[in-house]
């Protein structure tokens, strides 16, 4: 396997980004933010209302386009000429493969955790209250642990299946056993590089969030409608969460480029 530097990915990514961003910005906001700004306006919570089945099925739709969106700009990364309208036609087209691996994670996922969670709720444990954590066995907690650093790692080992699936629409068994290969001797780096991500985003949303959430609350009271700050905290938030995660997909897309041409 050829090495890697992610300083060159990342100079990839900055140089595509600058170029393309005709293309990208106008994609990641039809999709990603919009995407984003229907999934928080429509929590039950934001609403003040029960949830109930229209609210489940909004949140699951606006997740499906945000995930085109993104196999969208990885299609323009991979393959150069597109048009935004093939971009998102590939992604459609590549979406089933790509639920099909979701579900079988998924499944493997929920059977790993599945000791800690009959252990966590015999314990009696009552998620609404704290003070009954201390019910919970060591061993459950100890198994959670490991699960989520083990959770992370796969993930991060699959970091190029979209790219992967775009390029190539493999199988879902061949997608996951590809993707899990070419990633092999970059994992202490993909580390480093979602570290970094995470903290950025972190950081950002959080500013975000109180800096202008804050006039925006201001705002809202001025004119007597909480839905107003509501709306525009949705906004702001979306917008950086959809530029943090365009930066993320055109990233990964270009290391896998990269993986791709060194196998």
């Amino acid at each position: 396997m050829t090495m890697i530097s992610m300083n060159v990915v990342w100079e990839d990514t900055v140089a595509f980004l600058r170029r393309e961003a005709g293309l990208v910005i106008p994609l990641a906001l039809a999709t990603s933010l919009v995407g984003n700004v229907v999934n928080s306006l429509v929590n039950p919570a934001v609403l003040g209302s029960p949830p109930n089945a229209l609210f489940s099925l909004l949140t699951f739709v606006a997740l499906l386009w945000t995930v085109i969106g993104q196999l969208a700009i990885i299609a323009l990364v991979l393959r150069p000429g597109s048009s935004v309208g093939e971009a998102l036609s590939l992604a459609a087209r590549r979406l089933p493969t790509l639920l099909g691996t979701a579900f079988l994670i998924g499944t493997a996922a929920t059977l790993f955790a599945l000791p800690a969670l009959i252990g966590f709720f015999q314990s009696g444990v009552n998620p609404n209250i704290p003070a009954t954590y201390t019910k919970l066995p060591g061993w459950v907690s100890l198994y959670f642990l490991v699960f989520a650093c083990v959770a992370i790692w796969v993930s991060l080992r699959l970091s190029t299946l979209y790219s992967l699936i775009v390029d190539k629409q493999p199988g879902v068994i061949a997608s996951l056993k590809t993707a899990f290969a070419m990633t092999r001797g970059v994992i202490a780096r993909l580390i480093l590089a979602a570290i970094v991500y995470f903290i950025t985003t972190i950081v950002l949303t959080t500013v975000v969030r109180f800096v202008l959430g804050s006039a925006f609350e201001l705002l809202g009271r001025a004119i007597d409608s909480p839905f107003v700050t509501v709306a525009l905290t949705a906004l702001a938030v979306g917008t950086v969460t959809a530029a943090l995660s365009t930066f993320a997909a055109v990233f990964l897309a270009m290391l896998y480029r990269r993986l791709n041409n060194g196998i």
